[in-house]
Parts: structure tokens; sequence; C-alpha cells
């Protein structure tokens, strides 16, 4: 067992905090939050309720851009984007490769989701990830 001080055990969180160490204080690295804020959208988008939960998965100016429609940029525009939703039967965005580069990250991955009337979209995306204030956000997406 690998027993720190407490001056020690200082220094871990404080490095972690700023990011020196590639986690959390919690020990989280930046790769295990971007996979817990796209497992809360998922489930935003199967509950119904996106809008609600787009200030937990968006940055303040993030842009989100739709294959064949116009951008939406900033949170309040991405919240009416989303206002009134229809809850999904699934939601799946499974992120095959996350890169990670002091405050920002990209990832790319594939989609599928399944409508309640049973049409099922898939397709790819890329992400652009900002750390911010409250951890890890959406910054830029674009999806095919």
């Amino acid at each position: 067992m690998i027993r720190r001080s407490v001056p020690g055990r200082l220094v871990v969180t404080l490095l972690a905090a700023a990011g020196v160490l590639g986690c959390d204080a919690a020990g989280r690295t930046a790769e295990d939050e971007i996979r817990e804020v796209t497992r809360r959208w998922e489930a935003a988008l199967v509950s119904g309720d996106p809008a609600r939960a787009a200030a937990e998965v968006f940055t303040e100016d993030a842009v989100r851009l739709p294959a064949n429609e116009a951008a939406v940029s900033g949170l309040p525009a991405i919240r009416a984007a989303l206002e009134g939703s229809t809850a999904l039967l699934e939601a799946r965005f499974d992120l095959e490769d996350i890169e990670v580069e002091g405050t920002l990250a990209h990832a790319t991955g594939t989609y599928r989701v399944r409508a309640p009337d049973g049409q099922v979209v898939t397709g790819k995306f890329l992400e652009v990830w900002k750390r911010v204030a409250d951890g890890w956000r959406i910054h830029r997406v674009m999806w095919d």
C-alpha cells in the first residue's frame, strides 16, 4: 500500500485540478469525463428533455452543425432548437477516438438513434470538447 503524506496528497490534488496529471481530483481522466457527459446526453435524448440538459453538455458558445441544416450557435439557440424534442427510443454515441490537448479535445465516433416510429438513423460525428469551470463540454459538433 502506498501512503502519501498530507502535503503529498495536497500536491497530487492540486496537480490533478490543474490538469498536469491528466485527471481530476477524483482520478477521472478527460476521456472518462467526456464519456460520462456523452452518457448523460444519451439519457436526455431518450427522456425527451435535451433542452434542459443542454447546459450540462454544451459550452455557452457551442456550435452545432447538423447535416443539411443551418448552424446553430450559442447555448440559448441550441436550447431553442431542442425544445419540444420527441423522446427517442434509443440514442447511442460510440466514441471511437478521443484526443486531449490541454483544455481542448476532439472526438470521433458513430451514432445510432431510434425514433418512436421505429426509424433508425446511423452515422458518424466529429466533436470538439472544451474544458470549462464545470468540466468538459461539447464546444463544436457536426454529424452526417
